[in-house]
């Protein structure tokens, strides 16, 4: 991880990032929802990547793009909750990354940094 972000561990297998970053392409948030799922669709190790939701949201006061992922790595079901927002040439995202069993505990926690995401203003 690199000064982009912090990491917000939940258990030894699971945590919650928040990052940001200067957007280093002209996409949407919909374009690194199909990159992710390109990218771990050709991982080595990884199998059987399902998408088990895509939908628009609101990340505070922007649009963004939600999506979660299940899959298999090193015979484990993995679940990824992934939120991306682009803003003024900024990339925000936040992930959830946990075992499939953990997924609905880990989730309430999710929402909590979620629901607490805002915009502030950038110093210049």
């Amino acid at each position: 991880m690199s000064d982009h972000g912090r990491i917000i561990p939940l258990s030894a297998d699971a945590h919650i990032e928040a990052y940001t970053g200067y957007e280093m392409f002209e996409w949407s948030a919909r374009d690194y929802e199909k990159d992710e799922i390109n990218t771990l669709k050709n991982k080595p190790g990884v199998e059987r990547v399902r998408v088990l939701s895509s939908r628009s949201i609101r990340l505070g006061n922007l649009k963004a793009r939600r999506y979660v992922l299940q899959f298999v790595e090193k015979n484990k079901a993995i679940v990824i909750d992934r939120v991306t927002a682009i803003h003024k040439g900024v990339e925000y995202q936040l992930i959830l990354r946990t075992p499939a069993e953990r997924y609905r505990k880990d989730k309430r926690e999710y929402e909590k940094v979620l629901a607490s995401w805002k915009l502030i203003p950038r110093i210049e």
